[in-house]
């Protein structure tokens, strides 16, 4: 794991911004701010910083990037409602209230402790896109219980006429109800404090500041859904410049998306932890507008030194006052700590690796990118490109000769929601399963799944969505690169592995499949190729396009030499029978 991590891993640059220390000085005070500076340096501005960042700022909401005012105001009536649902369902799961000492009375509903809704993710941070999920986190009281979250109020969700596609996932590692309330993708998490008193003063419309004391007495299911929100709220107070923070949170998140490296499930990075080190470097860079800091993201994470860890606040091993402790990251006592690739820790106790599911593959794609970032960042300054060129795809498929496509099909949209979520979840063993350094065989994801539409006679009408009584389709490509002098490469064996954990879930029924297929860049979906041609070329309204997506395809000149590395392929397993 060591020797091929360092293989691949591009050449870390030590020309970083301070100075070393001369022989005979002393030693700096406050060597904890030292060597934060020295892991997170400060950056000269950019060329024409104020002009360029409006310019940043400009384009990002040409991309539809910030949500309206309608979107907002929507996004908060469904946090509202969602709040009173909840409290409803608190009072029917709720035993019955001490008697009142006088008047020897049950107690009004209204004594009795709130739950408190409190946001998270991209909405509490201020970068959410229109379309994107509300993570939302149900502080209970005690008297709820995680059974009952799972059940009664699962049932309850599944009967509100605003609310669809419920899919409770109890057994994950972080448990979550995920839905659809007016159109609207909810994650919905549970957490039950032990002493009701902060509930019974929280008031309807308040926000709710989650304290280290919150902690107490909770299981660690409990402590890992609460640490979103408490990471969400830390963030949202230590970047120095608010504004700064979120604009440039945006762009990478935009950058990751459309390069194909924002997907937790996939192994790669998810919102929290880009929000994570955005946020490391607006520390760094105090008073930076955000065209400065987004050269300084990307400057700071192409040349770090992984796996050391990334760090927003200082990392504490020691409980806070009356919480049980609970196990802290910590590579040096944790084997299984330091076993992962790319550790960014959250600023909260107990400190969590945030990017856990990071496996090599994506590791290595995640630095070329960051390389590449730079220098189209360097172009932009010096004014050969706009800050479009950022934004608008990549190479990606033109850069390889051979893929594995996944098609995971169902023959409707409730079938297809279920299985496409776990085929989803089991797809970064499949993708582990196919780097093999030993046989000269690298795969690289691309985080981004491309849906494809049929008809009524099951026939592909082109990409988009089909209808919810028809059948159902979403593909997923991962490149294959092969070392030199490899004649064969069996892929059968991690495939067929993969296969036969996806088609032994008992959850499956008849028409859902899972297709996998070996095919060469030629052969790649023609609106597939059509759209990152066009990004490529930029020939949206070139009359030669056509010509030009054509000659493409029979030579492409941007490809590696893998494509007369790899003579023959095996292991075209499309379809495993069920069992």
């Amino acid at each position: 794991m060591t020797d091929s991590n360092r293989s691949v891993s591009p050449k870390h640059a030590d020309d970083r911004s301070y100075s070393p220390k001369r022989k005979g000085q002393r030693p700096k005070k406050n060597g904890n701010r030292s060597r934060q500076n020295q892991l997170y340096p400060r950056l000269k501005p950019f060329r024409d910083e104020e002009e360029q960042s409006k310019h940043l700022d400009s384009v990002l909401r040409d991309l539809g990037l910030y949500e309206s005012k309608e979107g907002l105001e929507k996004r908060q009536k469904a946090f509202d409602d969602i709040e009173d649902l909840l409290n409803c369902w608190s009072v029917s799961v709720s035993k019955p209230l001490p008697l009142d000492s006088i008047n020897q009375v049950p107690q009004p509903v209204e004594k009795q402790a709130r739950i408190a809704l409190i946001s998270f993710g991209s909405y509490r941070l201020g970068v959410q896109k229109p379309e994107a999920d509300l993570d939302l986190l149900a502080l209970c009281p005690s008297h709820c219980s995680r059974d009952d979250f799972f059940a009664s109020l699962v049932e309850i969700l599944k009967d509100n006429s605003r609310i669809e596609e419920v899919h409770p996932i109890a057994a994950a590692y972080t448990p979550v109800i995920k839905f659809k309330f007016d159109g609207i993708a909810i994650d919905l998490l549970f957490a039950r404090l032990s002493n009701d008193e902060k509930l019974h003063r929280h008031k309807k419309g308040e926000s709710y500041v989650i304290e280290d004391s919150d902690l107490k007495d909770l299981d660690e299911a409990g402590v890992r859904s609460l640490n979103g929100a408490r990471v969400a709220q830390i963030l949202s107070s230590c970047a120095p410049d608010a504004k700064a923070f979120r604009t440039t949170l945006i762009a990478v998140k935009e950058w990751a998306c459309v390069h194909g490296l924002y997907s937790n499930v996939l192994g790669f990075l998810g919102g929290i932890n880009y929000a994570i080190l955005v946020a490391c470097v607006c520390k760094s860079n105090r008073g930076a507008k955000p065209a400065t800091l987004l050269k300084a993201f990307f400057q700071t994470y192409s040349q770090w030194k992984w796996p050391t860890p990334i760090t927003l606040t200082h990392v504490s091993y020691t409980p806070p006052e009356g919480v049980t402790p609970l196990p802290v990251w910590n590579a040096k006592k944790n084997p299984r700590d330091r076993m992962h690739l790319m550790p960014i820790l959250t600023p909260t106790y107990p400190s969590m690796n945030s990017a856990y599911n990071v496996g090599l593959p994506q590791l290595r794609r995640l630095n070329s990118e960051f390389q590449n970032a730079v220098r189209i960042l360097n172009e932009i300054e010096n004014g050969e490109k706009s800050w479009m060129a950022l934004f608008q795809g990549n190479e990606f498929f033109q850069r390889h000769a051979y893929f594995l496509q996944i098609n995971i099909i169902a023959s409707n949209a409730k079938s297809f929601l279920e299985w496409y979520r776990f085929v989803e979840s089991r797809l970064r063993l499949l993708i582990a399963g196919l780097e093999n350094p030993h046989h000269g065989v690298q795969a690289e994801p691309f985080g981004k799944f491309y849906d494809r539409a049929y008809n009524s006679d099951g026939v592909c009408i082109g990409p988009g969505n089909s209808a919810p009584d028809c059948k159902n389709e979403t593909c997923l490509f991962v490149a294959l690169r092969f070392g030199y002098g490899i004649d064969n490469a069996d892929l059968s064996y991690g495939v067929a592995e993969f296969l036969h954990k996806v088609n032994s879930w008992n959850g499956r029924d008849a028409g859902m499949d899972v297709e996998i297929e070996v095919v060469q860049s030629h052969q790649l979906p023609n609106f597939l190729i059509e759209k990152s041609l066009c990004e490529k070329l930029d020939v949206e309204q070139d009359e030669n396009r056509e010509q030009k997506i054509e000659k493409w395809q029979k030579h492409d000149d941007s490809a590696p030499s893998a494509v007369t590395w790899a003579m023959k392929v095996t292991g075209n397993v499309q379809k495993r029978p069920r069992t």
